[in-house]
């Protein structure tokens, strides 16, 4: 599959490939162009004469192009998911759920697309103030490999939405999906070089978009290195960045809750996609009155889950790298070494082909244990005695992506929303991110938002304007 640059399939300048792997089999499935900074800056320069016309189309006509890449992206939604099942891992059905909530958010920002208004008021003595919005112009777009196509979505849409041009850089090991997308995308009529794919390495392509001077806005989603790294970089700019780099959530599940639905949310909420989502349950805190019975009742539930190739009826695929395995292997390792924690169930590797790890129960364990996140399908509970206490563990690590509290009081849930330090907070919910809510972090989990209203600030620059009378 080749890059995706002016409306057309391109090769890279260095004539040289990368090969895209099946981590359910260890297998090559395809190869893509490992791009160059030529090939980066060959994008921008289609992107900065086709940029100008797309901020010339009407917010209305914008939104009608919108409205059908989202109708196009449903129709394809079967060969859609079928791509990004083979490429990243998760069961068909996860992924068929990401290909059509990428459709939802494209219909989502093109109902958008005519609100972005500024401001306008008569002020004494001076004149008429209009204060419009402008497009940046060129926004990069360096999208991760565990929901490529909906982070995808989510960036690109937002740019597009807002008149910009975009250069996108997809994950080296999962970018076929969004190279598909964007194909699909310009043929309902997004002008060819406004939306722009060029495939490589982070230390080379994703650096290039990061230190173009013409790509005013990068919107990243990764580690929290690289997003030093990458606002380092762009800093001697000035551009705009919207980083979001991970978390470490906290899902509190109090005395009150419902029991039985809490230990669904947490199964869900920490196994979904192999437990590698960024706003994923990563801790989950229980008040340990009733923490024997949450921990048995998961145990049951995790003890049910089918692991396997997400083309058969199973219900979690392989961790997306080996190394991601391995890693997460080490971590639980290092726990039950350390005497932080204790094995439920779980706590294996696969002997077979890919990259599998049986879901993992962890009881007992020390809040220090997990201060760095696990991004893999492992459960570590820890107990606590109070809500305050509760709340300190949750607050007490650099993260502050997402959290969520169980409970059926409202002063509890009030307490909670209004003390956890976290850019989203659910109540009886966890992982929900529908394209309405404004999605980002605080601490180290970075800065900015993604979606609702707030994409629009962040797409686009102010103008402001004084008529005199």
């Amino acid at each position: 599959m080749q890059m995706f640059v002016g409306g057309t399939e391109i090769e890279s300048v260095s004539g040289e490939t990368i090969p895209v792997m099946n981590p359910a089999t260890g297998s090559v499935i395809e190869t893509i162009p490992a791009g160059t900074v030529a090939d980066v800056a060959a994008a921008v320069e289609v992107a900065k004469a086709s940029q100008p016309k797309w901020d010339c189309v009407s917010p209305a006509d914008r939104a009608r192009i919108l409205i059908a890449a989202g109708s196009r992206i449903r129709q394809e939604a079967t060969g859609l998911a079928r791509l990004l099942t083979t490429e990243q891992g998760k069961p068909f059905p996860e992924a068929k759920d990401e290909i059509l909530g990428t459709a939802h958010i494209f219909e989502y920002y093109a109902s958008m697309a005519g609100s972005i208004r500024g401001d306008a008021a008569v002020l004494p003595k001076y004149g008429y103030m209009n204060v419009i919005r402008k497009p940046l112009g060129i926004c990069g777009v360096i999208v991760p490999w565990n929901m490529p196509a909906i982070i995808f979505g989510w960036k690109a849409g937002a740019a597009l939405a807002c008149g910009n041009a975009v250069i996108a850089k997809p994950s080296v090991t999962a970018p076929l999906t969004v190279l598909r997308i964007a194909e699909l995308l310009v043929s309902t009529g997004i002008p060819g070089g406004v939306l722009n794919v060029v495939t490589g390495t982070g230390g080379t392509v994703g650096d290039a978009v990061v230190c173009c001077p013409d790509i005013r806005h990068v919107s990243f989603t990764g580690s929290v290195a690289t997003g030093r790294a990458v606002a380092l970089a762009a800093a001697p700019m000035l551009k705009k960045l919207t980083l979001e780099l991970g978390g470490n959530d906290a899902f509190i599940v109090a005395a009150d809750a419902d029991i039985d639905a809490a230990v669904a949310g947490a199964v869900r909420s920490r196994f979904y996609n192999c437990g590698q989502v960024c706003t994923a349950a990563k801790r989950i805190l229980v008040d340990a009155c009733i923490a024997d019975a949450f921990i048995r009742k998961a145990q049951a539930e995790i003890e049910k889950l089918v692991v396997g190739n997400g083309f058969e009826k199973v219900d979690m695929g392989p961790l997306h790298h080996p190394d991601q395995r391995d890693a997460v292997a080490s971590a639980v390792d290092r726990i039950v070494h350390d005497g932080c924690g204790k094995i439920v169930c779980g706590g294996k590797k696969l002997e077979s082909p890919g990259n599998f790890y049986l879901p993992t129960l962890l009881s007992d364990v020390a809040p220090d244990a997990v201060a760095e996140e696990i991004f893999g399908p492992v459960m570590p509970v820890i107990s606590y005695e109070t809500l305050d206490e509760a709340i300190d563990i949750a607050n007490g690590t650099p993260y502050g992506l997402g959290a969520s509290i169980w409970t059926k009081d409202m002063k509890t849930a009030y307490t909670a929303t209004e003390q956890l330090c976290s850019g989203v907070v659910w109540v009886n919910k966890h992982l929900i991110l529908p394209p309405e809510l404004p999605f980002g972090g605080i601490g180290d989990s970075g800065y900015g938002r993604e979606n609702g209203t707030d994409f629009i600030s962040a797409y686009t620059e102010s103008k402001s304007i004084l008529i005199g009378i």
